[in-house]
């Protein structure tokens, strides 16, 4: 009995060790980052992390021609003079899903948004044979359907409380009708013409006009709550599937099977953590992708900054995509990725925990950071599948012709030298 003990103690002054290690650790890499944020992130106040792409290391993209930022919804006076004033952004790409706009509160902000024009990506249905088009919406007019854009108001905190049974209920019930709902929230959505878009025009007709101080304001939500959810079935075994379907009427009347119903997906994602979640968004996301790669194409929409909810793992992922076009190492495109470990704690908003994937019941300490790990799986697993970023790139319809575009726009006729790598 007494050696019993004494191993139980071993095993638990063992476990106390490594945990304080790890958090030893951990935080010698927050402050890391701390530190690189403060020599290359743009001296904003309430927009976070922002940083221009110009400054990963070795990177040969110009100075002031790319930008990658968290949402610029609630910029301050002066953060809206450096980025729309002194470094004259042009174009701002929203990438974020419907449900995450609806959420918004300052979605359609004047003080921010008042001179942009509003451009919605409409994405191609699947018998379609268009690549997408593009809504050009009136001043003012935010890009969600009114019904929907009303539907859910925030409700100021009160000390009025309802049951935990009640309020769990009522977040199920609100999952599943954005499931359903997700593209048919947006402008333009579930029209009867057979490409599903009645206004649309497509990006090659939409010239940019107005001048040279014309700004424009594009939406293209690259995921959606619905695209994660069929990326993990995908994943999930068969028989845990079947179990659910066959759970499934229960779910309607009893939160506990409705919980059971979930838990092999919340699993899977769980398990699987951010690498699943961006070889997901590299699958399903492609159309989105490739759209915003055709933007960043066109010189006269630069400077581009475009942005998620943190901009950490879609805003990642294209930085990615555009600095390993460009030349960029691994392990500089690594080091950018992790900058954004700091940024969930600054916006103290865990509604933002995987952007798109707003369900609840996800791991936080697997989705609110951004270690290394992560972005080196999602390229190893790109490479491993698709042969490199150039194939990936071909696979989801942005060709070489198109590769060589890119690079000239964010490369070319500038006076900028590529980063030291030291």
């Amino acid at each position: 009995m007494t050696d019993n003990n004494n191993n139980n103690n071993d095993a638990q002054i063992v476990a106390a060790l490594d945990e304080q290690a790890r958090a030893e650790r951990d935080a010698a890499f927050l402050a890391q980052c701390a530190a690189l944020c403060r020599e290359r992130n743009l001296p904003l106040q309430n927009v976070k992390n922002a940083r221009d792409l110009s400054t990963v290391r070795g990177s040969p993209v110009v100075p002031g021609r790319l930008y990658r930022t968290g949402r610029v919804s609630d910029a301050t006076a002066d953060d809206i003079r450096l980025l729309l004033d002194d470094l004259n952004v042009t174009t701002l790409v929203d990438l974020r899903s419907p449900t995450e706009l609806k959420d918004d509160a300052t979605l359609m902000r004047p003080e921010v948004y008042a001179n942009f024009t509003t451009l919605l990506w409409r994405e191609p249905r699947v018998r379609s044979k268009k690549k997408g088009c593009v809504i050009e919406l009136p001043p003012g007019q935010a890009p969600l359907k009114k019904h929907f854009w009303n539907r859910f108001p925030k409700q100021p905190t009160t000390t009025t409380t309802t049951s935990s049974k009640d309020d769990d209920e009522q977040d199920d019930l609100l999952l599943l009708q954005d499931l359903n709902d997700d593209e048919d929230m947006l402008v333009g959505g579930n029209d009867d013409d057979e490409d599903g878009c009645s206004d649309c025009q497509d990006i090659k007709k939409l010239e940019r006009t107005g001048g040279p101080d014309r700004k424009e304001r594009h939406f293209v939500s690259v995921m959606n709550e619905l695209k994660y959810v069929k990326g993990t079935v995908s994943k999930v075994r068969k028989r845990d599937i079947t179990k659910s379907l066959l759970k499934a009427p229960g779910a309607l009347v009893s939160k506990r099977v409705r919980d059971s119903c979930k838990k092999p997906f919340l699993d899977e994602i769980n398990g699987g953590g951010l690498p699943m979640v961006n070889d997901m968004l590299l699958r399903y996301g492609a159309p989105g992708i490739r759209h915003v790669l055709e933007l960043v194409c066109d010189t006269n929409r630069h400077p581009i900054a475009f942005y998620c909810t943190a901009g950490k793992d879609r805003t990642g992922v294209i930085s990615a995509l555009i600095l390993k076009l460009c030349g960029v190492s691994t392990e500089a495109i690594v080091q950018d990725y992790t900058l954004s470990a700091n940024v969930y704690a600054e916006m103290n908003d865990h509604k933002a925990m995987v952007g798109a994937l707003s369900q609840r019941n996800l791991d936080p300490k697997t989705f609110l950071g951004a270690p290394a790990y992560v972005m080196q799986d999602t390229l190893d697993a790109m490479e491993a599948e698709y042969g490199s970023v150039e194939a990936y790139l071909e696979w989801i319809g942005f060709n070489k012709e198109k590769q060589e575009a890119l690079k000239e726009a964010v490369m070319g006729g500038g006076e900028a030298e590529a980063q030291p790598q030291s």
